[in-house]
């Protein structure tokens, strides 16, 4: 998903010039401190210096106090004190505005030249604002008490422009509380300069943004848009009117104030983009695919059409294929008009696309009803009713080390061994008791691995880039931490979830492996995925999804594997559907859902894996209540 923004003209770099940076440490106390205890610190140190006439440090005090407390009045008053003392020029000369410069420091440097020059001032403000948003920069008496007739309105309006891309679009409460200062100077400009279109839409658009805190704002927004579009009805003030309709819950009117400035403007396919995304938020996908197909039959390439259709399609009926195509999209387009958040947006939530596939163990169930203050000392015994994957197990038995647990029946022999001859046994069995079959990783590749675990990423490509640093590893060691993984630290995640996700950036690590890769051509991951094959084939247990996720990652990435991951991945889930018929496969369903999102999955196995799905919610559902409604079950990441 994506949202566009009507571009003012860009402004020069002498207007906005300045890395800015907070990393200066507070030299009046510590940093963890209270902010206006630390501003007073800072401002006793500033004293101390000032009176010594060292005015050199009294500044650097001043702008730590500023960084500290913006809002504080008596950082203004010595900010003028040290202002008298050295001059307008020397004043300058203190707050020197280096590469990246300290926010306090650009900041205070900000106030001295609004004196004189007022731009020039709001503009450093506006940096500070983009940099930290939460805090009162501009909100001092000077910006209160400036006259806009004095004032470029076009220059307000850059000005604007670059406040509200910080804000977000409504912004948080805290958010518009400290920046409702420009809101103020919107609402004085705009009066002081009735025939400027570009500052009125430029207003509009920033108003739009402080409905948290000024409900008001909004009907400023359409009038000041409004006004504007009539001044002068381009693509500029058209989108900040139509934006200003849309918050205003005025959809149709926004949709045509944007198709009249397409028409005008055909080769700007963009507003197309604009208009899709207010359709299908609407729940009118119909319309939008219909505005993204007729903008790119103008202009096939256009990224922002392309990322949203995509999307859509995807939303409307879940083939995967949609996502596959927009990443070899972005893969042969690597140059785009912005960044999208379209592929995360449409993998959000869902399993293997955007976080690790839940357990279905009935032990990991069990564990889940136990309180983790009581696991340790928890004793007693408990019955599985048949085998469950090593994984699970090893889970269970390092929460609940006071706990017997029995299984029954026997072990089933396809279970207990690699699922084919050239299958890569990682977990061996005496019996029923399953041991790890490779040594226990090095302290270095439990560290690596820990640093980077987390259960949810935005998308599979994502997640692959995010495992790169695994790489370094060797194959031998990154097949140590599938069976030996960390522990998780975090107790809101739910039971096996760190587990499962350490196995998967392990085997992701593989697709990255420099051993595996080495003497092969730029990409190539054939040797990862004839071991992460083997894996798959090996012991049935979490490490056969992990290693069938990794397998489907890479064929998102490399459209000459995917006939080869299509067939790993189908055979693997029609062989658990098979022994599915004499026991219970705890991981069938998982690999269902991996076959879901296997780039061009046969037809058939697609079919069947949506039916096993589709039974499996059945049964969550579960029979109908004393109300009539199914008995939800606990989903897995979810409130406890």
């Amino acid at each position: 998903m994506h949202t566009r923004r009507a571009r003012a003209p860009k402004p020069g770099g002498s207007h906005y010039p300045h890395a800015v940076n907070d990393e200066r440490p507070a030299r009046g106390g510590r940093r963890d401190e209270d902010p206006t205890a630390r501003a007073h610190a800072e401002l006793d140190l500033a004293r101390a210096a000032l009176a010594e006439g060292d005015l050199a440090h009294a500044a650097g005090h001043v702008a730590g106090a500023i960084a500290a407390a913006p809002g504080l009045p008596e950082v203004h008053e010595l900010l003028a004190a040290l202002s008298a003392r050295a001059g307008d020029e020397g004043a300058l000369e203190l707050f020197p505005v280096e590469q990246p410069a300290f926010i306090g420091t650009v900041v205070a440097r900000a106030h001295l030249q609004g004196r004189h020059d007022p731009i020039g001032g709001l503009r450093m403000l506006a940096q500070a604002t983009q940099f930290n948003c939460s805090q009162p920069w501009a909100d001092v008496s000077w910006v209160r008490h400036l006259e806009p007739r004095r004032l470029d309105p076009n220059e307000l309006a850059r000005l604007f422009v670059a406040v509200m891309s910080s804000l977000g679009d409504p912004a948080e409460a805290r958010v518009a509380k400290a920046n409702e200062v420009y809101l103020d100077l919107a609402r004085r400009a705009t009066a002081a300069h009735p025939g400027s279109a570009l500052l009125h839409g430029a207003a509009a658009g920033l108003a739009r943004r402080f409905t948290a805190l000024a409900p008001a704002a909004l009907a400023d927004a359409v009038r000041w848009g409004a006004h504007g579009h009539r001044l002068r009805p381009d693509k500029l003030t058209s989108v900040w009117y139509a934006y200003a309709l849309k918050a205003d819950g005025r959809l149709d009117a926004a949709l045509q104030v944007m198709r009249q400035a397409w028409q005008a403007e055909p080769g700007e396919v963009d507003l197309c983009a604009d208009m899709a995304n207010w359709l299908a938020e609407a729940g009118r996908a119909d319309e939008a695919l219909d505005l993204l197909d007729t903008a790119m039959r103008t202009e096939p390439d256009y990224d922002c059409a392309v990322h949203t259709a995509a999307r859509l399609r995807f939303e409307r009926d879940g083939d995967v294929a949609h996502l596959v195509g927009l990443v070899d999209f972005m893969r042969e387009h690597p140059l785009t008009s912005h960044e999208h958040t379209d592929l995360a947006g449409a993998c959000r939530g869902r399993p293997w696309l955007a976080m690790v596939g839940g357990p279905a163990e009935s032990v990991i169930n069990l564990l889940h009803q136990i309180e983790r203050d009581r696991r340790a000392h928890l004793e007693g015994t408990a019955t599985v009713s048949a085998l469950e994957v090593p994984s699970a197990l090893a889970v269970v038995r390092r929460e609940l080390p006071g706990l017997r647990l029995s299984i029954e029946g026997g072990p089933p022999p396809e279970m207990v061994g690699p699922q084919r001859p050239d299958g890569r046994v990682l977990w061996r069995y005496d019996g029923m008791l399953a041991r790890p079959a490779v040594p226990p990783p090095s302290a270095r590749a439990l560290q690596l691995l820990g640093g980077l675990v987390w259960p949810f990423w935005p998308d599979p490509v994502a997640a692959y880039d995010q495992a790169l640093p695994l790489g370094q590893l060797g194959a031998e060691e990154l097949l140590s931490l599938l069976v030996h993984p960390p522990a998780g630290t975090d107790p809101k995640l739910p039971d096996g979830a760190w587990e499962r996700a350490s196995q998967v950036y392990a085997c992701l690590g593989l697709l990255h492996c420099e051993e595996l890769r080495a003497g092969a051509e730029p990409g190539d991951t054939g040797r990862s995925r004839e071991l992460l094959t083997a894996i798959a084939f090996g012991v049935e247990d979490w490490t056969t999804e992990a290693a069938l996720f990794a397998l489907v990652v890479a064929a998102w990435l490399d459209p000459g594997c995917r006939e080869e991951v299509r067939g790993v991945v189908g055979r693997r889930f029609l062989d658990a559907m098979q022994q599915s018929r004499d026991r219970v496969v705890t991981i069938r369903e998982s690999l269902g859902e991996l076959a879901l999102i296997t780039p061009q999955m046969v037809p058939e196995v697609s079919a069947l894996a949506r039916e096993v799905l589709s039974r499996r919610e059945e049964q969550r559902a579960g029979p109908p209540d004393q109300t009539g409604e199914p008995a939800r079950r606990r989903r897995w990441f979810g409130r406890r």
